[in-house]
């Protein structure tokens, strides 16, 4: 696996994948719907009122991508979560600093854990031995 997003000038840049990158198409379909250039048009925001500025049907829009793409990489954030623990071992707190700069954050480690086995139809509590 290796996306890359390469800077092509100080404002634009371009996206490279292999077909192998993105077998279900998902990279493909999020920009070719333009759901990435909106969701990353929230990255892009200064403020609230820059949000306020925007007509109703795009805050709409950029809205509607953005929870799209947050709800989509949340989903593989719990999958590599799960991923990491079982098959590299990493510890709570190792686990809880990757996902929030915090390794005394282990409650959120072991609940975003937990959120994973149960999005892959495993139950948490018969994984607690892990």
């Amino acid at each position: 696996m290796s996306v890359s997003i390469e800077r092509t000038t100080q404002t634009a840049a371009t996206a490279i994948w292999e077909p192998s990158d993105d077998p279900q198409g998902y990279i493909a379909h999020s920009i070719d719907s333009e759901q990435l250039a909106k969701a990353i048009t929230a990255l892009g925001l200064k403020q609230y009122d820059d949000l306020s500025a925007l007509p109703a049907a795009q805050r709409a829009e950029i809205l509607r991508a953005a929870a799209g793409l947050a709800a989509e990489l949340t989903r593989r954030v719990r999958h590599l979560t799960v991923a990491v623990r079982e098959i590299d071992g990493t510890s709570w707190g190792d686990l809880a600093a990757l996902l929030t700069d915090d390794p005394a954050a282990r409650g959120t480690a072991r609940g975003t854990y937990a959120a994973g086995l149960r999005q892959m139809g495993r139950h948490p509590d018969a994984e607690s031995g892990r």
